[in-house]
């Protein structure tokens, strides 16, 4: 079960998307504070984290790159801003994906779901096993050398 951390200040929203991930058996942590999250995020290690970037004591940018620092979990920003500098500010500073309030739980689910398959399952690279042998590596799946 894979567990998803939303850092979002609308509490009626962080609830909203908590129970729709849930149908779809996610553990889901909506932080006790939002004064405190990089501890949250160490405490909880979050496989997948949906980010606002308006946030009352730090904006998401800057949690995004406090989070690159010590992982490489999934981040998908949440946000109302919907400029393109915005948007490409979220993605250089390590961010995944990027979805404009408001926004269909449909879509958030399918992203959510396309993060955690492209980290963690069928296209994920970690699964691939790979032996090295002097400067070739055996792609054992696949039966190649290259």
């Amino acid at each position: 079960m894979y567990k998803i951390m939303i850092i979002e200040d609308d509490c009626s929203l962080a609830n909203l998307i908590k129970e729709s991930l849930e149908k779809y058996n996610y553990q889901v942590c909506i932080p006790k504070s939002l004064r405190n999250l990089e501890e949250e995020f160490k405490e909880l290690k979050p496989d997948l984290v949906l980010l606002d970037i308006n946030l009352p004591y730090y904006d998401g940018f800057y949690l995004c790159r406090t989070f690159r620092r010590e992982s490489t979990v999934p981040v998908i920003f949440i946000s109302a801003r919907s400029s393109d500098m915005d948007q490409v500010m979220a993605m250089e500073l390590g961010g995944d994906d990027y979805l404009v309030k408001p926004f269909s739980l449909e879509i958030l689910i399918a992203k959510v779901k396309a993060a955690l398959r492209r980290v963690y399952g069928e296209y994920s690279t970690a699964n691939i096993a790979k032996t090295e042998v002097n400067s070739f590596y055996i792609d054992e799946e696949k039966f190649r050398i290259y």
